[in-house]
């Protein structure tokens, strides 16, 4: 992104530079209008790169400000939210549908004179028809049908949740005693299944416009509030000391992959094994929410996925192995287990897409040593998968 001044007018300008296979977003953006989204004004390409011209935006994004240490208020956050629910029913309501896809407070932009701005359209949506969607979104904001390639007004709302969420910092417990009913709202926002979170945007600006958080003086609230402060300096004690006796997890994964060892495993039932399969499954997500580290979510998501595959649940799997590439910028052989995991389900074209995206985006930061190996590995595990009569797919 430049900052850039019109030498005809002499006021300053953004100019966003992307690789021209990415024209979309101009192409999406000079179809928006709306007094919280920045305007474009030109585009042009380059060469290889094409440039985006847009209105300057005097500002901070949310997620500086927080970083700067800025605390907003409860009522802030909802004049915030409304802003950004009144962007989304425009979105939403485009023919076809826009879908943002990555509502964060990066992407979000208050001006000097504390107008909001929605910034950076590269994951916005419009067309769904291709079998192999790219997964996008940002992993602490995006909703869990973003990871199965899947996305909807309802992924927006699940993000929105998250967002506010996060505004409101180390003042959480401070808003749950004011407001209960932002919390609630909350909660429907972030909603694990798409459906049980708002209908539309509409329907959750008419519920945001009904919050109104109570105004108290501190002496009529010191009591509770310090009796929940001091529930919760115990809970969150005990967790600490949880975390920090926790064994190491190949000590504790050990006794859940034993039951592929089982008697029952081998030789029961189809039956058995499915409740098998199930019981391991179960165990996993519980112990994916106790080791928080890096690697140990990559060694948890792989065994997750792979027992998908076994009990022949491929959406399952599929889920698990695109959580995978959200690791990506440090775990590039997600990108070949997924690839892998598509030619196992002939989906070959799917697969070369999946390289062919983690390609680009490693070439990106110059690494073209390193895409020449992995396309040879590449290759040669996609003839293990195909037999050599069909290895020339990948070529």
């Amino acid at each position: 992104m430049y900052l850039a001044r019109d030498l005809e007018l002499g006021i300053f300008r953004a100019v966003k530079e992307l690789p021209v296979q990415n024209r979309r977003e101009a192409s999406l953006l000079r179809l928006l209008n709306h007094p919280s989204l920045p305007q474009m004004i030109d585009y042009a390409e380059r060469g290889e790169h094409c440039y985006i011209i847009m209105e300057y935006i005097r500002g901070k994004s949310l997620a500086q400000y927080l970083q700067e240490g800025r605390s907003f208020s409860l009522e802030e956050i909802l004049q915030l939210s409304d802003v950004i629910l009144e962007v989304l029913e425009y979105l939403h309501s485009r023919k076809p549908a826009v879908f943002y896809g990555d509502l964060k407070p990066a992407n979000l932009m208050l001006t000097e004179q504390n107008r909001l701005y929605l910034v950076d359209f590269g994951s916005a949506s419009q067309d769904y028809s291709a079998s192999y969607k790219e997964t996008k979104g940002t992993r602490e904001y995006a909703a869990p049908e973003q990871f199965q390639g899947k996305i909807s007004a309802a992924s927006d709302f699940y993000a929105l949740g998250k967002t506010i969420e996060m505004l409101c910092g180390k003042k959480k417990i401070q808003y749950l005693l004011r407001c209960p009913a932002a919390v609630g709202f909350v909660l429907k926002c972030c909603r694990t299944e798409p459906e049980k979170r708002w209908k539309d945007a509409a329907e959750a600006r008419k519920a945001l416009c009904k919050i109104h958080p109570i105004k108290f003086k501190i002496r009529a609230v010191l009591f509770p509030a310090a009796a929940v402060a001091a529930a919760l300096a115990v809970v969150f004690s005990m967790g600490v000391l949880r975390k920090r006796t926790l064994p190491a997890l190949p000590q504790v994964l050990t006794p859940v992959l034993s039951e592929y060892y089982t008697l029952e495993y081998r030789y029961g039932m189809r039956a058995h094994r499915e409740k098998i399969y199930a019981n391991i499954e179960t165990r996993l997500q519980r112990l994916q929410k106790v080791y928080q580290d890096e690697e140990e979510q990559i060694r948890i998501l792989e065994l997750l996925a792979i027992n998908g595959e076994l009990a022949d649940r491929a959406d399952r799997a599929e889920l698990y192995y695109r959580q995978l590439l959200t690791y990506e910028s440090g775990y590039a052989e997600g990108y070949l287990k997924y690839g892998m995991f598509l030619c196992r389900q002939a989906r070959y074209q799917e697969s070369r897409a999946v390289y062919r995206q983690w390609k680009k985006r490693t070439e990106e930061v110059g690494g073209q040593e390193e895409v020449s190996l992995s396309w040879q590995m590449w290759k040669k595990e996609a003839g293990i998968i195909l037999g050599k009569s069909k290895t020339a797919f990948m070529e």
